[in-house]
């Protein structure tokens, strides 16, 4: 079972356009509105591609009944530490022709530090039955950004794997508790850890060090380029398909997605790399903000190749 933990639920209204214009005007080519989150994300497609799953974290009062309806809608079960207000809408617009996504997201609804305790409880009775625990996204307003450290200190005890997709202070503060994986993209890598890498073998370099901290493993998303996993021996490579991009938004959720299933089967690093890089690029070619489906994963599976990485 693979849990995931997802604090800052959202609603992502997405559009595309053929070039985007700052302060111009912009014709939509294609709208769309997905109940997301990132962790929520990593759920559904780790359920499309076969694999059991749960979700935790926390719902509103006024509207979470559409995050409820959607995960329903998968088979996905849940448990909700429920909080007043509504989910928070966020706004993406990808321009098609650059292949860039520019976002608006807003604030999550206040959380109090009863409601936080809550969570810790439900993450600890739900740990004992997982294989995996994924904790990803942003947080709301009122929790601080020691939070995911203090849930990966509550997983310690229990035979789980911990996989981390933050950043900033998130991240920082979650590598302290040693999870097994984290996965941020070159920019998230490069703002949290001061640091220009910008080449494989930097970007390797830097990772090898996080692994010094007690980290597993560091998987870094390179955008089209490709992506990079390395542990404390060895560092792989896969270079990016040539893709008709349609929806930016999620193929990071979806590679931690493909990585978890990849992890419950018992593959190794190499091929850990090779189901996270078929599961995003089968988000990539989806509007909007949706997850990988097995008929877009099992085709990109077949054209992802890797490389090893001498450091």
């Amino acid at each position: 079972m693979i849990t995931t933990i997802n604090l800052n639920p959202c609603i992502d209204k997405s559009m595309s356009v053929s070039a985007f214009r700052y302060g111009g005007l912009n014709r939509v080519l294609q709208t769309r509105s997905d109940v997301s989150g990132k962790a929520i994300n990593v759920c559904i497609a780790v359920r499309r591609l076969g694999c059991g799953t749960e979700c935790l974290g926390f719902n509103y009062n006024e509207n979470g009944k559409e995050l409820e309806e959607t995960l329903m809608f998968y088979g996905i079960p849940y448990e909700f530490v429920m909080v007043n207000g509504k989910l928070r809408t966020n706004t993406k617009i990808l321009d098609r022709e650059k292949q860039t996504l520019t976002e608006f997201n807003e604030s999550g609804g206040k959380v109090t530090d009863e409601d936080i305790l809550h969570l810790k409880k439900v993450v600890r009775r739900h740990a004992a039955k997982s294989s995996a625990v994924v904790i990803a996204g942003s947080v709301p307003v009122g929790v601080g950004t020691g939070i995911y450290r203090e849930l990966i200190e509550e997983l310690a005890e229990f035979p789980v794997k911990v996989i981390l997709d933050a950043e900033g202070d998130l991240l920082q503060e979650g590598v302290n508790a040693s999870p097994y994986l984290i996965k941020p993209n070159l920019y998230e890598l490069q703002t949290t850890f001061g640091s220009s890498c910008s080449t494989k073998e930097e970007v390797c370099s830097l990772a090898r060090e996080i692994t010094g901290r007690g980290v597993e493993i560091v998987c870094v998303s390179l955008g089209k380029e490709g992506a990079v996993i390395c542990d404390r021996q060895d560092a792989y490579f896969a270079p990016g398909l040539d893709l008709e991009v349609k929806g930016i938004q999620g193929a990071g959720d979806s590679m931690v997605a493909g990585m978890c299933v990849a992890m419950e089967k018992g593959l190794p690093m190499q091929e850990m790399l090779r189901y996270g890089m078929a599961a995003s690029a089968g988000s990539l070619v989806l509007e909007g903000t949706q997850m990988c489906g097995r008929e877009q994963f099992d085709l990109y599976l077949k054209k992802i190749k890797t490389e090893r990485i001498r450091l």
